[in-house]
This record gives structure tokens, C-alpha cells and sequence, in this order.
């Protein structure tokens, strides 16, 4: 397993609309790109900004965390475990309680807004990082746009006749026109990448299927 800390979560929203997590290993040579919801954003953002303000109410991953202590079940650590069919993450939350051990299943955005609460370690497993992971930018607001536009290319033939699109190729994509500080106009193609990483993000599988097969055809058709 490979050990990660929350690099950054952003762009800023005003300058995009899906935000974007960094994950990157302890020395900085390899980052993971997942686009998350805004909600989702807050939750892990909100525990990453020194200064930041807590809400006046716990919000539910402030909750989640406050039933773990209350019953005495520690979080030991988070892992995300396996990148699916090259679509979606899956990530597991690793408790302790009554001197047991349990695994519980979780989106990653969720197991690492809990982590961070828990202040308890994220991991990757190697396998995941191989797949996925990317080479981090020397520095993403001055040389980000030239190294995520070598990083697609090198997604686009990894996805090869089969027209898969990894879910890191499209946070790439996105995080290129928030680098660019502009929106096109989106194509068709674009669009349905969007739904397609939305659909996961909500785990709407059905939906996600059929949207992997719109954007099969529409890349044919390009």
C-alpha cells in the first residue's frame, strides 16, 4: 500500500464547476485526480484549510465520526482498493472495535472526509496507483495544463479500441479548461463524460452503463 495525504482540493469553485481532489503520495511524485462533488469538496476541504470555521451544526461526516468514538470503534485507516472496470473507485473503511477488526465498504470521497475527522492515515493500494496515478506536475497553476495534456494522451491510448474512459482522463480534461481560466461551449462528447462521472459519483451503475455506451458511440462517430 501506498500511504497519500489530501494535496489540494480545487480549482477554486468560481472557476470551475466540478471541483477536483489531489491525492499524491508522501513525496510528491505521483498524484491521483478524482473529480467530486461539491458537497463532497466541502466536507474535505473544510478540514485541510487552517483557520477554517467549523459549522454551526455537524455536518454528516462530522456526525459519521462522533457515533465511531462515541462507541469506542476506531478508525485505523481508509484504502482505496480498486479502480472498476476503469470507471470508478472503490475504497474501504478499515475500523477497530471491541478489540475486532471490520472492513466497511465507502465511496473515497466519503472514507477520506472521515479520515480526516479520525486522523487516521489514507492508503492506495499499488496496483491502483500503477493504473490510475499520474506524475505530479512540478507546479499546477504555472506548468499543470502541458503536463495533464501529456497525461490524456497517454490515458487515450491506454483506453485504446475499446473506448474506455478512465475516470482520471476526465479530471484531467476538466482541470485543463480551469487551468485555461475560460469554459467552452461543451460538445455533446463532453457532456455525456460529465453525466457519465456523475452517475458514478451518485452510484448510479445502471446509468452509468448506459452512458458508457452513448459516449462508445459518440467517440466512434467523432
Amino acid at each position: 500500500m501506498i500511504r497519500l495525504k489530501v494535496y489540494d482540493v480545487g480549482p477554486p469553485y468560481p472557476l470551475h464547476a466540478t471541483p477536483v481532489l489531489w491525492l499524491a503520495d508522501e513525496q510528491e511524485e505521483q498524484v491521483l485526480i478524482l473529480l467530486i462533488g461539491i458537497a463532497e469538496a466541502f466536507a474535505i476541504k473544510s478540514q485541510i484549510d487552517a483557520g477554517e470555521e467549523p459549522p454551526p451544526r455537524p455536518m454528516t461526516h462530522d456526525l459519521l465520526n462522533s457515533v465511531f468514538e462515541h462507541f469506542d470503534a476506531e478508525i485505523e485507516f481508509v484504502l482505496i482498493s480498486e479502480l472498476r472496470e476503469q470507471q470508478f473507485y472503490i475504497a474501504e473503511i478499515h475500523v477497530k472495535s471491541n478489540g475486532q477488526s471490520m472492513t466497511i465498504d465507502s465511496r473515497p470521497t466519503d472514507a477520506i472526509a472521515l479520515a480526516l475527522r479520525a486522523d487516521a492515515p489514507i492508503y492506495v493500494e499499488e496496483e491502483v496507483m500503477r493504473a490510475a496515478g499520474k506524475r505530479m506536475p512540478k507546479s499546477k497553476d504555472e506548468n499543470g495544463e502541458d503536463a495533464l495534456a501529456a497525461s490524456i494522451e497517454e490515458l487515450e491510448a491506454e483506453a485504446g479500441e475499446e473506448g474506455k474512459v478512465p475516470a482520471a482522463q476526465v479530471a484531467a480534461e476538466e482541470l485543463m479548461e480551469s487551468v485555461e481560466f475560460k469554459r467552452q461551449p461543451r460538445t455533446p462528447l463532453e457532456t455525456a463524460r460529465q453525466k457519465l462521472q456523475a452517475a458514478i459519483d451518485e452510484e448510479r451503475y445502471e446509468d452509468a452503463a448506459r452512458l458508457r455506451d452513448e459516449i462508445n458511440r459518440l467517440e466512434q462517430s467523432a
